[in-house]
C-alpha cells in the first residue's frame, strides 16, 4: 500500500513540475516591456512607454523607426490575431484547421483579396510604402529574436512566417468587406423573387429595380449558387465576425459655439463584429513628422481615429452599393471563355494551390475571373450560369493607404479633403474638428455611375449595357463645412436626400440612433445650456431605444386573454424605452419582437429564407406591415379563420413569453434583460471548440438594442441564445480640441491578445459600463513601464 502510495504521490509531483514547467513557458510569451533591446534597421534610439492599462506611447526620432516600433508592439501584443487575419485574407485558414473552412478558403481566393493586395502595391506612394516596409521589419525584428509564441500556436502547431508589407494590405482588403457592399443583397433579392415573386418581394426590400421582372426571368441563378453562396457569407460572419447587418457606428461633432470650451469635440463609436481580442489596438505614436493617438488595426500601421496635434477625426461606415453581380455566357465548347459583345473571350485563370491539414497533396483550385471580376459562383459547384462579381476594392490602383497615411498628417481642412481625395475603399462618414474651431464632414470613395439601373440584382454580363461609366466626382461626394446649426451626426443613416443626383445606395440603416443623437446634442445645448466632455459620454450611454417608440403602442393595444399576458403588459404599461440590463419590459418586448417576424412570414418564407431576409434587412418592413392592421402579410394562408396583424401581435406575445419562461422560469419579476442579453466575446478560433471555449472566450451581462446610441443589438437567429449580442460600439472616443489631455477613449476587451496576460480581458467590464481610459498624449503626460530600442 505503501509504494502504491509514494507511487501516486511521485506521479502528482511530477505532474505538478510538468504544469509549473509549462506555465512558466507560456509565461515567457509574455512582452518585454521595460529594459533596453537593439535591433537592427532602427535609425536611432527611441522610447515605448506602456502605461498601467498596457497602452504604448511611442517616442521615436524619426517616423521610420516610429512605424517599425508599432510594427514590433503589435507582434508582442497581437500576432496570434495578426496571423489568422492573414490567413484569413489569403484563404488559408485550411492550412490550420482542415477540412472545415476549406469552401471560406476556395472563396477567398476566387476573390482574390491577397492578390488584390498584391497589385495595389505598386499604386501606393514612395511615403506610403516605406511606412509599411518599416512596419513590417518591426514585426519581423519581434519574430526573429525567437521568443515563446502565444499559446494559440503552440496548440495548433503553427509557425509564423516572416511578414510582409502585403499581409497588411490584405487586412484592408478585409476590412473594406466588412464594411462595405452588397452583393448578398442582390442574391436575397433573387430568393425573395423566387419565393415570392418580384412584386412581393419589392414590398419587403427598399427600391426594388424596375426591370428586376425582366432580368430574373431571363437569367435565374441555381439556387444552389444562391444558398452556397449565402451560407459562406453567414460563415463569415459567424466565424470570423466580419460583415453583417449591424456592422454600422455612430459619430458626431459640435462646434464650439455649442460646446462649454468654445472648441470643438468630437465623438466617434464604430460598431463592429465582437471578438476577442479586440479588432483594435490603442497606441501613441511620435515621430519626427507624425504625432497621433487613437485606435490601429493590429497588421496595419496608421489610425483610423483620433488625432494628431492639430485635428481630429472619427469614421462611420456609409454602406454604399459598390459591388456588382453580373452573369456571364460561357461557352460550351470552352467553359474557361465567356461572351463579350457577341465574341468569345479568354477567362483569367489563377491555380491557387490550397493545402488542407492532414492531406499530403494540396487542392488545385482555379480561380476564374472576367473583365467585371471573379466568378464567386464558382464556389457552389457548376453554375449553369456563372456569376461574377465587380467590386471597388478590387481595383489595382486602390490607393486607400495612401488616403490614411496622409490624413495622419493633415494640418487642416484643405489637407483633409485632400488627403481623402485618394480614398477608394471602405467609403466612410469621416466628421473633423480642428483646433482652429472648425468642423466638417465628407464621405470619400469610388461609388460607380452605372449605365444602366443600380445594380440591386444580378445583371447580363455579356454585353455593356450595365457597365461601369465611371465616378461620383470627388468634389461632389457628400460634403459639410461649419454647417449653421452647429453640429453634424451620422449613424448609418442616409446621407442625402433624393435631389442628390447620384445613386450610392438603396439600403440605409433605421434612422433612429441619428435622431436620438440630434435630440440630444439639441437639448443639451438648448437656451444657456453648453456640452461638455461628460455630456458626450452621456450620450453614448444612452440606451433609449427610439424603435420602441414605434411599435410600443401597438403591443399596448393587445387584449389579454390570460393572467400571464396581462402580468406581462403591465411592465410596459409606463416603460420610456430605456433598455437597460435590469428592465423587464426589454425582455418582454425583445421576445414579442423577436416572435413577430416569424409569426407574420411562416406561411411565406419557408425553410431559411425568413432568416436570410432578417439578418440582412433592418426591420422597417415589418413597421409598414404591423401599423396597417388588415395588411394580407398578416393572414396566414395555410390556417382559416383569416387573421389580422392584431392577431398575429397577440400570437408572437405569446411565443414570446413561452420563451422567456423556458429561459427564466415563470417567476417576471426575475426576467431581468442582462439574464438573457450577454455580449459576447468569441475567440477565433477556440470558442469554437467546447474544450478551449472556457479558457478563451468571455461574455458580460448588458442593456441596449440595435436602435440605441449604445448599440447592443440581439442575434434573433441564433436559435439556441436569440438574445445574444454579437455586435458592439467596437471602441469609443471623445475628443476635446481645447485641451487634447482631456480627451477619453476605449475598446472593448484588453490591448493583449495572450490569454495569460492581465491585459486579455480587464476593458470588458469598463467598456460595458462606458467608461475610460485617459487619451494621454505627450511624452511629459506620460507614465509607465519603459523599453528603450536602440539600433543594433
Amino acid at each position: 500500500m505503501r509504494t502504491i502510495i509514494r507511487i501516486l504521490i511521485g506521479l502528482i509531483l511530477v505532474l505538478a513540475l510538468v504544469l509549473i514547467g509549462a506555465f512558466a513557458c507560456i509565461r515567457n510569451s509574455l512582452p518585454k516591456t521595460s529594459g533596453r533591446v537593439k535591433l537592427a534597421g532602427l535609425d536611432g534610439q527611441l522610447e515605448i512607454v506602456r502605461d498601467k492599462d498596457g497602452v504604448p506611447h511611442i517616442f521615436a526620432a524619426t517616423d521610420h523607426d516610429a512605424f517599425f516600433a508599432i510594427g514590433y508592439v503589435h507582434a508582442q501584443d497581437r500576432m496570434w490575431q495578426m496571423e489568422f487575419q492573414r490567413r484569413i485574407g489569403a484563404g488559408r485558414l485550411s492550412e490550420i484547421l482542415g477540412e472545415a473552412t476549406l469552401d471560406t478558403d476556395k472563396f477567398l481566393r476566387t476573390l482574390g483579396t491577397y492578390r488584390a493586395a498584391e497589385t495595389a502595391w505598386p499604386a501606393l506612394s514612395q511615403e506610403s510604402q516605406s511606412a509599411l516596409t518599416a512596419y513590417a521589419a518591426g514585426v519581423n525584428a519581434w519574430l526573429e529574436e525567437g521568443h515563446v509564441l502565444p499559446v494559440e500556436f503552440l496548440i495548433l502547431g503553427v509557425k509564423p512566417e516572416p511578414w510582409t508589407v502585403y499581409d497588411s494590405l490584405v487586412w484592408s482588403k478585409m476590412m473594406s468587406w466588412d464594411l462595405g457592399g452588397n452583393y448578398d443583397m442582390e442574391l436575397l433579392r433573387v430568393k425573395l423573387a423566387q419565393a415570392l415573386g418580384p412584386e412581393r418581394a419589392a414590398q419587403l426590400l427598399p427600391a426594388y429595380p424596375e426591370d428586376g421582372t425582366t432580368i430574373l426571368s431571363q437569367n435565374e441563378l441555381a439556387p444552389q449558387t444562391s444558398d452556397t453562396l449565402l451560407d459562406i457569407d453567414t460563415q463569415l460572419q459567424t466565424l470570423f465576425h466580419l460583415r453583417g447587418l449591424d456592422v454600422g457606428s455612430n459619430n458626431w461633432v459640435v462646434s464650439g459655439k455649442l460646446t462649454e470650451s468654445g472648441l470643438p469635440l468630437l465623438a466617434n463609436d464604430p460598431h463592429l463584429g465582437a471578438r476577442i481580442p479586440s479588432i483594435w489596438y490603442l497606441a501613441e505614436i511620435q515621430g519626427e513628422n507624425i504625432h497621433v493617438i487613437g485606435i490601429t488595426f493590429p497588421g496595419l500601421p496608421i489610425l483610423a481615429a483620433g488625432h494628431n496635434e492639430d485635428i481630429a477625426w472619427g469614421v462611420t461606415n456609409v454602406g454604399p452599393d459598390v459591388q456588382d453581380l453580373y452573369v456571364e455566357q460561357v461557352n460550351p465548347k470552352n467553359l474557361n471563355q465567356y461572351k463579350v459583345n457577341d465574341k468569345w473571350v479568354d477567362m483569367t485563370i489563377v491555380e491557387e494551390p490550397i493545402y488542407v491539414k492532414g492531406e499530403d497533396e494540396p487542392i488545385l483550385w482555379a480561380a476564374r475571373s472576367t473583365r467585371h471580376g471573379p466568378l464567386i459562383s464558382d464556389v457552389s459547384g457548376s453554375a449553369p450560369m456563372p456569376v461574377a462579381m465587380r467590386w471597388t476594392a478590387l481595383a489595382p490602383d486602390d490607393t486607400t493607404m495612401d488616403g490614411f497615411f496622409k490624413l495622419n498628417y493633415a494640418a487642416n481642412w484643405e489637407e483633409f479633403t485632400q488627403a481623402l481625395s485618394y480614398y477608394v475603399a471602405p467609403s466612410q462618414n469621416f466628421v473633423y474638428a480642428d483646433t482652429k474651431g472648425n468642423i466638417g464632414y465628407y464621405a470619400p470613395g469610388r461609388i460607380p455611375i452605372r449605365s444602366k439601373g443600380q445594380g440591386l440584382a444580378p445583371v447580363p454580363g455579356w454585353n455593356d449595357d450595365y457597365k461601369w461609366e465611371s465616378w461620383i466626382p470627388f468634389d461632389e461626394l457628400p460634403h459639410a463645412y461649419n454647417p449653421e446649426k452647429g453640429y453634424i451626426a451620422t449613424a448609418n443613416n442616409k446621407v442625402i436626400s433624393d435631389e442628390y443626383p447620384y445613386f450610392i445606395s438603396a439600403q440605409w440603416a433605421s434612422p433612429q440612433r441619428a435622431q436620438r443623437i440630434s435630440e440630444m446634442i439639441e437639448e443639451m445645448s438648448s437656451g444657456s445650456e453648453k456640452i461638455s466632455v461628460d455630456d458626450m459620454a452621456v450620450i453614448q450611454a444612452d440606451q433609449h431605444s427610439a424603435q420602441i417608440r414605434e411599435l410600443l403602442p401597438l403591443l399596448l393595444q393587445i387584449t389579454p386573454v390570460d393572467d400571464r399576458q396581462k402580468e406581462a403588459l403591465s411592465y410596459l404599461q409606463n416603460w420610456d424605452g430605456d433598455t437597460g440590463k435590469d428592465s423587464i419590459a426589454t425582455s418582454i418586448y425583445q421576445a414579442w419582437f423577436r416572435q413577430l417576424g416569424p409569426a407574420v412570414f411562416e406561411d411565406d418564407l419557408r425553410g431559411d429564407l425568413y432568416d436570410d431576409l432578417a439578418e440582412r434587412v433592418h426591420e422597417t418592413f415589418l413597421i409598414n406591415i404591423m401599423t396597417n392592421e388588415n395588411n394580407v402579410w398578416c393572414d396566414n394562408f395555410l390556417t382559416t379563420p383569416s387573421e389580422n396583424c392584431a392577431d398575429i401581435a397577440q400570437t408572437a406575445l405569446d411565443r414570446g413569453l413561452d420563451d422567456l419562461e423556458d429561459r427564466m422560469g415563470k417567476n417576471m419579476s426575475r426576467w431581468q434583460w442582462g439574464n438573457i442579453h450577454l455580449t459576447q466575446y468569441p475567440h477565433a478560433p477556440f470558442s469554437e471548440v467546447d474544450a478551449l471555449k472556457r479558457f478563451f472566450h468571455r461574455e458580460i451581462a448588458n442593456g441596449g438594442d440595435k436602435y440605441t446610441v449604445n448599440v447592443a443589438p440581439p442575434k434573433y437567429s441564433n436559435q439556441e441564445n436569440p438574445y445574444y449580442q454579437f455586435h458592439v460600439p467596437s471602441y469609443r472616443q471623445i475628443v476635446d480640441l481645447s485641451a487634447w489631455n482631456s480627451s477619453r477613449f476605449i475598446h472593448t476587451t484588453g490591448q493583449s491578445g495572450n490569454v495569460i496576460s492581465p491585459h486579455y480581458d480587464d476593458f470588458i467590464e469598463r467598456h460595458q459600463a462606458v467608461e475610460y481610459l485617459p487619451m494621454s498624449f505627450g511624452r511629459d503626460h506620460v507614465t509607465g513601464d519603459v523599453l528603450v530600442m536602440q539600433p543594433k
